[in-house]
């Protein structure tokens, strides 16, 4: 008789365990972000982004400004880090030249109650760019206008811009 209380615990016990993997399989929800969709990004409060200090291929640090929301759900919350490249920097010269940089948007991390199936990051599609000011005329009408740079170009830190989702991507609930 104990034998088959043994057996039954014991299969209710298997029954269980199946159920809870299949349930929790069952209701992990997966979600998609389009490749297209707009997001928010911004650099650190405070950070130079200028021609004058960085050069190609420079990493940045960038910071989600507004959470992801897809179908009404956060998917991505505001704050997840990502990252930004310099694709050209020319820092201002002489007589009057002015300097000019360009930054890449390139990935940003998952962060909530969603992550990519297969551990990858957002890639990201978007740019932004300065020119600096140019003071060729006034160093040419100036002997010591040889002498007079232009100013680099400068993106503002605080300020948000607008980034694409390059390719879609498939998260899933934790």
């Amino acid at each position: 008789m104990q034998r088959w209380n043994r057996k039954f615990v014991l299969a209710g016990l298997m029954m269980l365990l199946t159920l809870s993997l299949i349930s929790s399989s069952v209701f992990s929800a997966t979600i998609q972000i389009p490749q297209g969709q707009e997001i928010k990004v911004q650099f650190a409060p405070g950070m130079t982004i200028s021609s004058a200090y960085l050069t190609k291929d420079n990493p940045l640090v960038i910071y989600l400004a507004e959470s992801i929301v897809v179908g009404g759900k956060v998917i991505v919350e505001k704050g997840a880090q990502g990252i930004a490249k310099v694709i050209e920097a020319e820092p201002a010269g002489k007589p009057g030249k002015p300097g000019y940089i360009k930054i890449g948007f390139v990935e940003l991390e998952t962060n909530g109650d969603y992550q990519p199936m297969d551990g990858s990051k957002i890639k990201l599609a978007g740019e932004v760019e300065n020119k600096g000011k140019g003071k060729k005329t006034m160093s040419l009408l100036f002997i010591l206008g040889m002498f007079i740079s232009g100013t680099n170009g400068e993106i503002p830190s605080g300020d948000v811009y607008p980034a694409q989702v390059a390719e879609p991507i498939i998260l899933q609930s934790k």
